[in-house]
C-alpha cells in the first residue's frame, strides 16, 4: 500500500513539474525563411521579429520555445495547441480571423514583385502567359489566386512552403516573377543583384501575432505592442532590421 502511495505522489509531483514548465514556457511558431524577419544564423533562429518575440516573452516573464515550421501550417498548430501564438509576418485575413484572433499591428508592408534586372515585367499587365511564385498559405498566393489569375490571360502560379525554393525555382528559369512582401524583398535584392523590384500599388498589408481563439495572452501582449509603438520602440527595433 505504501509503495502504490509513493508511486501516486511521485506521479503526482513529476506531472504537477510538467504543467508548471509548460505555464512558464511560450512557444512561439514561426517560418524561419524570412528575412529580416526571421532566419536562421549560425543554428539560431533570429530577425526583427524574433528581437520583438523576446521583449515580449521577458516583460511576460516566460520562457521562449521557437518552433519553426512551414507557413501553410502554422494556424493548423495553432488551433491544435501545439503551439501558443504565431509571429511569421503574419496578415490577418478574413479567413484566418475565423481561425485565430490576431493582435494590433506592429508592422506595415505593401506588395511587390521580383523579376529579372532586365525584365520587360513592369505591372502586372505584362503577366500574360507567365509563372508567378508565392508562398504557400500566404496572403500573395490568394491575392494572385482570386485576383489575378481570372484576369490576366494564361497566367499561372507555383505555390511552395519556403522562399529560398522559390527563389531557386526563379533561378532555374521555371518563375517569371515572385510576389512577396516589400520589406523581404528589398533584404532579398540587397544580395540578389539579378533582381529588381517592382511595387504593386494599392496592397498595403500589415503584419500582426496570430492567438488561439479567445487566449489570454493577447489582452498583455497587445498592451506591450500599444505601449512600444507609442513610445518609438518598434520603430527603433525596425530601423535596425531594415535601415531606411
Amino acid at each position: 500500500m505504501k509503495r502504490i502511495l509513493v508511486l501516486f505522489l511521485c506521479g503526482f509531483l513529476l506531472t504537477a513539474c510538467e504543467e508548471e514548465k509548460s505555464i512558464n514556457q511560450l512557444v512561439v511558431g514561426t517560418s524561419a525563411d524570412y528575412p529580416p524577419f526571421e532566419f536562421y544564423q549560425d543554428g539560431e533562429v533570429i530577425g526583427l521579429e524574433m528581437d520583438l518575440m523576446r521583449k515580449i516573452v521577458k516583460e511576460l516573464q516566460k520562457e521562449l520555445i521557437v518552433k519553426d515550421l512551414p507557413f501553410e501550417s502554422l494556424i493548423g498548430a495553432l488551433q491544435t495547441k501545439r503551439i501558443d501564438l504565431v509571429m511569421a509576418a503574419m496578415t490577418p485575413t478574413p479567413e484566418r480571423l475565423e481561425r485565430a484572433d490576431f493582435s494590433i499591428p506592429y508592422h506595415h508592408s505593401y506588395g511587390v514583385m521580383l523579376v529579372a534586372k532586365d525584365s520587360p515585367i513592369k505591372s502586372i499587365d505584362d503577366l500574360a502567359g507567365k509563372t508567378v511564385g508565392v508562398q504557400l498559405g500566404s496572403s500573395h498566393e490568394k491575392t494572385v489566386q482570386t485576383d489575378w489569375i481570372p484576369k490576366i490571360k494564361d497566367l499561372k502560379m507555383r505555390s511552395l512552403s519556403k522562399v529560398p525554393d522559390l527563389l531557386q525555382d526563379f533561378k532555374a528559369g521555371r518563375l517569371d516573377a515572385i510576389v512577396m512582401g516589400s520589406f523581404e524583398a528589398f533584404n532579398i535584392e540587397k544580395t540578389a543583384p539579378y533582381l529588381k523590384t517592382i511595387i504593386l500599388k494599392g496592397t498595403e498589408s500589415v503584419s500582426a501575432i496570430a492567438f488561439p481563439k479567445g487566449s489570454p495572452l493577447l489582452e498583455p501582449v497587445n498592451k506591450l505592442l500599444q505601449k512600444w509603438t507609442d513610445d518609438g520602440t518598434l520603430a527603433k527595433l525596425e530601423e535596425r532590421w531594415i535601415p531606411r
